[in-house]
């Protein structure tokens, strides 16, 4: 046989095996009340229902899926699925769910892998900023750049890079900080500052760096590895900008006078208390949250990180606050890779990169849908668009406006009309006056919100995946909604049937048989005897035990120990193997003579509601469980096609 007869031959095997797959997906394994469930739907969650390793029995997990199936049909019937709030949830878990079907997964993961890589290390930097919010004008932009580029010039030349951004720079704190921000890693900064500052070169200088605030000037003064994240306790005395020189130097005072006090054994936790005055903290013992370089103020993270060894504490540190004392109670190390995914991929789709991913995936959309823009139409809308529509003030004539749409892809489209409407009403939103760019950068914004509305539209037709996890979701919700009206609900709010059920059921808890009386115990040789004559002689008179204590207890030790005792029955084998009957019965413990002298015999009765009730609600909750499933067998019809079941049961073997 040559390769080509056998290429064709296992191409047509592989085939076959995924029709014969698909076909049985496909196939209806059980109708409820005339509603079709398919075979691919009951494999998936039967797969997806077993413990590591542990496949349940298929037949019992077959009358575990008819009873879930039976009360999602009674959820329906109810109207549950009709209700806002089913609508919303349902709404909620297909919004998560559905970005990562509208992400392209490559550029996800490389992102992923880029902010990973960047988070393993910290850069210190300082930076000013000229002020150039979106929307200025061509002419202050200019002048914007050229105050930056001259800034720039300044601090080249050797001038402080501290005194030229308190001079120069828009951002208020650099009057306090001279432009300095400590270290930082990612998503601390934007994202156009942040992929500056990686790219720069410790000790550099950037070029204007371009943010929706304006233009940044940055300097990278250090790189380091990433130092993770530690968990402290604080003592603080409040010194903020503004303090009077008198109150600044009291609170100076004080810290140093606690400070001692800490170095001569004084508790952390007692000074918090008597001194901080960061109450927040203080009312938990000065704890503050887990945080990591760049989460809180440089000086106060610089220092908490310096400490090397859970307990020990700084001298006090100064930051704008005030004076603060810092104790260590953890570190944590930077996480891996994957400990990290989860959380970098939660940032990346609250920030600026997640539009990189998505801009990406809708150039792949606009490939697999055939996107297309009419360049007659586009053609026309160039040369008839002026500054004064691009800035709102003036509209389109619609008599001339060429007929059909601008662009095409799948089946959808936008027809000349409504693009012009949409241009009059999006006025500088984008920023430029050449028509051409204009138009294309307006049909860019048009068509990728077209199109990702066009693809989440048809996730569930697109992929079976999909499609499953929201049938999972729905039934889901419907399944809890539905128990917790029928079942949860009326155990707890149902008492006079739960009392009912409990008189119908009082005797299957009983309690148990007991005995109540007294042990005596006579720890001396030939005890046996003279205990039992002990017990004749003072068995008739109301003292027994203070005589016959006086006795043996002569010296005030415990030669006799006389004890109350209940027993239930299982509570103490000694006692379980004597006879249960009034009177005197002797029994040795640990090698002493003893006699216990039972005086009553309680026989079982059953246990008081109050004693049993959390074991009575949960029999109650089982019963109602039972009739409710009985109920909901006689109400739909289930009807099992065996021979699906059988194809079930054998491709399940066979994987």
């Amino acid at each position: 046989m040559n390769f080509r007869s056998l290429t064709i031959i296992l191409i047509f095997f592989t085939t076959s095996l995924v029709c014969k797959t698909q076909s049985l997906n496909d196939s209806v394994l059980m109708t409820i009340e005339g509603k079709d469930i398919s075979a691919g739907e009951f494999i998936r969650m039967y797969e997806k229902s077993h413990e590591t390793g542990q496949m349940p029995d298929i037949e019992d997990y077959l009358e575990q899926y008819v009873i879930f199936r039976l009360k999602v049909a009674e959820a329906i019937d109810k109207g549950l699925d009709t209700t806002a709030s089913f609508r919303n949830e349902l709404e909620g878990y297909r919004t998560q769910l559905a970005q990562n079907y509208l992400t392209d997964p490559g550029t996800k993961e490389e992102l992923l892998k880029k902010t990973y890589e960047r988070s393993r290390t910290e850069i210190s930097a300082w930076h000013v900023l000229i002020e150039c919010p979106a929307g200025s004008s061509p002419h202050d932009t200019l002048l914007a750049w050229e105050k930056a580029l001259d800034v720039r010039e300044r601090i080249l030349r050797g001038e402080s890079f501290e005194q030229v951004a308190k001079s120069t720079s828009d951002d208020p704190s650099a009057r306090l900080n001279g432009g300095y921000l400590g270290y930082f890693t990612v998503f601390q900064m934007i994202t156009p500052f942040e992929d500056a500052a990686y790219k720069l070169k410790k000790g550099t200088v950037s070029q204007p760096v371009k943010t929706p605030y304006g233009y940044h000037i940055i300097r990278v003064t250090d790189r380091r590895p990433a130092k993770g994240k530690v968990l402290v306790a604080h003592i603080m005395k409040a010194s903020p900008p503004g303090t009077s020189e008198e109150d600044a130097v009291l609170a100076e005072r004080t810290i140093n006078n606690i400070y001692k006090e800490l170095t001569e054994g004084k508790p952390f936790t007692e000074l918090v208390e008597k001194h901080s005055d960061h109450k927040e903290s203080a009312s938990r013992e000065g704890r503050l949250d887990w945080f990591g370089t760049g989460e809180i103020i440089h000086e106060f993270a610089e220092a908490a990180f310096s400490l090397t060894d859970t307990g020990l504490f700084t001298k006090p540190v100064k930051t704008i606050y005030g004076w603060h004392i810092i104790k260590l109670l953890d570190k944590k190390a930077p996480g891996s890779f994957e400990e990290t995914r989860s959380f970098l991929e939660s940032r990346i789709n609250q920030s600026h990169l997640n539009t990189l991913s998505k801009r990406s995936f809708i150039n792949t959309l606009k490939k697999e849908y055939d996107f297309r823009i009419d360049k007659k139409a586009f053609n026309w809308f160039v040369s008839h668009t002026d500054t004064m529509i691009i800035k709102g003030i003036s509209t389109y004539n619609r008599k001339s406006i060429p007929s059909g749409n601008i662009y095409t892809f799948a089946d959808q489209q936008l027809t000349t009309n409504e693009f012009a409407s949409f241009v009059e009403t999006r006025k500088s939103i984008i920023p430029s006056n050449d028509p051409a760019t204009f138009i294309n950068q307006s049909i860019d914004a048009l068509a990728a919100d077209q199109i990702m509305k066009y693809e989440n539209s048809i996730l569930e037709k697109k992929y079976p995946e999909f499609r499953y996890l929201m049938k999972e979701f729905h039934d889901g919700i419907l399944l809890f909604e539905i128990s917790e009206e029928t079942i949860w609900n009326r155990v707890h709010e149902d008492t006079s049937g739960l009392k009912r059920f409990y008189e119908e059921h009082k005797y299957e808890y009983m309690t148990k048989r007991s005995i109540e009386g007294k042990l005596y115990t006579l720890r001396i040789s030939d005890g046996k005897r003279k205990l039992s004559s002990a017990l004749r002689k003072y068995s008739r008179k109301k003292n027994t035990d203070q005589l016959m204590i006086e006795r043996f207890n002569k010296n005030n030790d415990s030669v006799l120990i006389i004890t109350e005792k209940k027993c239930e029955e299982g509570d103490d084998p000694l006692i379980d193997k004597i006879s249960w009957k009034k009177g005197k019965q002797y029994l040795e413990i640990n090698n002493y003579p003893s006699f216990i002298m039972i005086n009553n015999i309680i026989e079982p009765t059953p246990e008081a509601f109050e004693n049993i009730q959390g074991e009575m609600i949960a029999t109650y909750q089982e019963y109602l469980e039972k009739e409710w499933i009985r109920q909901l067998r006689e109400k739909y019809a289930v009807k099992i096609y065996d021979h699906i079941f059988d194809k079930v049961k054998e491709s399940l073997v066979n994987e």
